[in-house]
């Protein structure tokens, strides 16, 4: 009796030894930006030091880091989506669109976008997990 028990505890262990594990975790609840959009404007002022600076440098439009999204490193970022006026804006948008580590988004200091608002949805990721934020950040494109 004492060998049977033995054999099904033995089997037991395998079985639930040999299932994948998923590997770390990722945790996207509360991720947010400082600020919850960004003001991109197409024509800048040589005037302003800080356009001049902007123009002098080719410096592109960028996000800050997103903030509250904790998980097993590398953690990556990519878009999932952008809602715009038309079809053609939004895929000017994706074409100039790129995601930098720590959820940093960068559009081109002179864009190609039409004036009007884009609203981005991510999608963060890492080994075995994935979290879409939805509607995580606005751009806002003007003339002036």
């Amino acid at each position: 009796m004492k060998q049977l028990y033995a054999m099904m505890y033995l089997c037991i262990l395998f079985l639930v030894g040999c299932h994948d594990t998923k590997i770390g975790y990722l945790k996207a609840d509360n991720a947010a930006y400082g600020t919850d959009s960004l003001i991109i404007r197409k024509e800048l002022d040589i005037k302003n030091a800080d356009d001049k600076k902007r123009i002098e440098k080719e410096i592109p439009w960028l996000t800050e880091n997103i903030q509250g999204v904790l998980g097993t490193a590398p953690l990556r970022y990519r878009l999932v989506s952008v809602k715009a006026a038309s079809a053609e804006a939004e895929a000017i948008f994706k074409k100039e669109f790129k995601v930098r580590g720590g959820g940093m988004m960068e559009l081109p200091l002179y864009t190609e976008l039409p004036v009007g608002r884009y609203v981005v949805t991510l999608q963060v990721y890492n080994e075995d997990y994935s979290v879409n934020l939805e509607d995580i950040y606005k751009f806002i494109v003007r003339e002036k």
